[in-house]
């Protein structure tokens, strides 16, 4: 049934208000006072849902007009309570179903003749049956009537501009400016007023008016000023309206902070940095913080440090300034990551903790390291007994341990947060990574000595799977295949497979068990280049896994991966290109052929800007490997190169 021919006939409507009128008539009649509003409370409280949810029925089966008919009747029964009537509104829309609701409002005000909700209502039907003019004189009678209530402008604006009377709606809100003598009143209600009618100059101007007056609301005043970008011209109206705000030279905080964050909704990112240095600092160090931590998200290092450094050196809040500190440091310490051209869509054993790259190269000529300790060490001295200045010292003996290979000063720091540090979670994190930077020495006495201290220090089990999986890379290290083996059950039986750990050690597992026993030696050369890799020898391991040789069933497959990914890292393409052309040829069936397609596929794209040559690789990879976990980017890539007709 279509909705906007459900018009009812006035001889239902009449129909049920007489009916409610004998029900209300006897219902004074038979029940005293406070007896009637206690079992009027009791009814409502108990058939309100149930009507509810039968209307919702009706609707949801299509029978519109069976659904009309109950709220109706539920209305004159209830002339009192109008969201019945707003639902019979909601379904009887537009200029058809308009003349049947005038009546029924005509009918409700009969017995609720100052109720403004409904005058308004009257008004709003008459302008959608062109009766213009009585609607106007409608909504103009209600204003003066209620002279106080500065509510009442907004009641009858909205229905005004429900009506479509738009511009009806701006010179009253206008009026009531002039009525209260406030310039700046209702400039919320006109903003979003000017926005529907697409005058995005005067809904940026009334925004910032009711933002300048509200800071609080700067959150939903930036959502909404960020929905009218979507429009064209609105940006530039925008710039105009904040260039024209903020020329008297008057401190506005919450507006330079909603500019800032339109800066960068839109990837502005330095422009954005810039309009929150115009501003001091003040109470707002919260709002400057949440966008330096956006512009930190969003990978824009540079201009979030400079918030950082703005926040450290002006706010007198010393948690804020912490916070900032840190994250300042933060975006330096990011700055010391290899800067690929590129993110590779391979890798080996990706994620695995036991298997992982624990280490990072930094370009020779990159002053980012010396600046990030520095910010670190600052950090510390002005905050020694935070939360923060705890964070600050286990990331410089992180850096110390995977960037700069300063294992000595790594270890005496996580030494300090473990032994001094009154937080148990950052004990038993630095305990554990102390662990590593003693296998990264070599030294293993050391790191199973330093792991028996971390479990009776923090009283832990040892069969914790944290503890287990230490003791599985110091197995490694070892090379005890036996041990190993013993250590990587346990911890499937202790992890759990819910465990983000359980997943690592059955790879882990499943690799040393299909891969030669334990006396393989090709097995035990691969696990001596891991441990390498962990003590950032990178030019032995490659040597060894270059050498080790043997059918399919062996170690061989992963040992040239692994070569492969680690020539990659140190960014020796050519001899990654050659070893890649090699594997392709003569390992037609390996399981991580797949792996290698891609990695090939990306030195073409990216590291010899030749992504016509990469084609062949990607389209092996979609219809030989359709199981390949990453398939769908590489699709994605393939189709980039080829264009939007492939």
């Amino acid at each position: 049934m279509n909705r906007t021919n459900t018009a009812l006939s006035i001889k239902s409507a009449r129909h049920w208000l007489i009916v409610g009128l004998i029900f209300l008539g006897y219902g004074f009649i038979l029940c005293p006072q406070a007896t009637l509003a206690q079992s009027a409370a009791q009814r409502n409280a108990a058939s309100n849902l149930v009507i509810e949810k039968r209307a919702t029925a009706l609707i949801r089966m299509g029978r519109m007009e069976e659904a009309v008919d109950l709220y109706m009747a539920t209305l004159y029964k209830n002339p009192k309570n109008l969201n019945y009537y707003y639902r019979l509104a909601e379904l009887l829309p537009g200029k058809d179903n308009a003349y049947t609701l005038l009546q029924i409002v005509d009918d409700l005000l009969k017995f609720q003749t100052e109720d403004n909700n409904l005058l308004a209502e009257k008004g709003r039907l008459l302008y959608l049956l062109e009766q213009k003019q009585e609607a106007l004189q409608v909504w103009y009678q209600i204003i003066p009537a209620n002279p106080n209530q500065r509510f009442i402008y907004t009641t009858v604006s909205n229905a005004m501009l429900k009506a479509g009377a738009v511009n009806e709606a701006i010179d009253l809100l206008n009026s009531g400016r002039s009525e209260f003598y406030e310039p700046d009143l209702f400039a919320f209600d006109l903003a979003r007023i000017y926005a529907a009618k697409h005058d995005y100059t005067f809904a940026t101007k009334e925004y910032l008016i009711h933002l300048d007056r509200n800071p609080r609301m700067l959150d939903h005043i930036a959502s909404q000023l960020i929905r009218l970008l979507e429009n064209e011209g609105a940006q530039e109206a925008m710039e105009k309206g904040f260039d024209d705000a903020l020329t008297d030279n008057k401190q506005h905080p919450a507006l330079i902070l909603a500019r800032a964050m339109i800066m960068l909704h839109l990837k502005q990112y330095d422009v954005c940095a810039n309009t929150v240095m115009q501003m001091e600092i003040g109470q707002s160090g919260p709002e400057v913080l949440k966008i330096a931590n956006d512009l930190k998200n969003e990978g824009a290092w540079q201009p979030a440090a400079e918030l950082y450094m703005r926040i450290s050196s002006r706010s007198k809040d010393d948690r804020l300034r912490g916070e900032a500190l840190l994250n300042l440091a933060a975006c330096y310490d990011q700055s010391l990551n290899s800067k690929d051209s590129y993110e590779s869509l391979a890798d080996y054993f990706p994620g695995n903790s036991f298997l992982k790259l624990d280490l990072r190269i930094v370009p020779q000529n990159d002053g980012s390291l010396e600046r990030t300790l520095k910010l670190y060490d600052s950090l510390q001295v002005l905050l020694p007994k935070t939360r923060q200045a705890t964070m600050a010292s286990y990331n410089i003996a992180e850096i110390n341990l995977t960037v700069s290979a300063d294992i000595d000063r790594a270890s005496r720091g996580l030494e300090d947060i473990f032994k001094f540090s009154p937080y148990k979670d950052m004990q038993l994190i630095a305990g554990i990574r102390l662990v590593d930077a003693f296998l990264a020495k070599g030294d293993t006495s050391s790191a199973v000595h330093t792991l028996e201290r971390v479990v009776k220090t923090l009283d832990l089990d040892e069969d914790d799977p944290v503890i287990i999986a230490s003791r599985i890379k110091i197995f490694i290290h070892e090379g005890d295949v036996s041990l190993l083996l013993k250590e990587l059950k346990n911890l499937s039986g202790s992890a759990g497979a819910a465990h983000p750990l359980f997943n690592d050690g059955m790879e882990l597992q499943a690799l040393l068990e299909s891969n030669g026993g334990t006396e393989d030696q090709r097995l035990r050369d691969y696990l001596e280049a891991e441990r390498l890799i962990g003590q950032h020898k990178l030019s032995q391991a490659i040597d060894i896994l270059s050498k080790i040789e043997g059918p399919v069933n062996s170690i061989t497959d992963e040992a040239k991966v692994r070569m492969i990914q680690l020539l990659l890292a140190l960014d020796d393409n050519t001899r990654a290109q050659t070893e890649m052309d090699d594997f392709l040829k003569t390992s037609m069936d390996s399981p991580w052929r797949a792996t290698v397609l891609v990695w090939r596929g990306e030195q073409f794209q990216f590291v010899d800007n030749d992504p016509q040559a990469a084609i062949p690789y990607y389209e092996e990879l979609i219809v030989e490997h359709p199981e390949y976990l990453g398939i769908k980017s590489v699709r994605l890539r393939l189709r980039n190169i080829l264009g939007t007709g492939s």
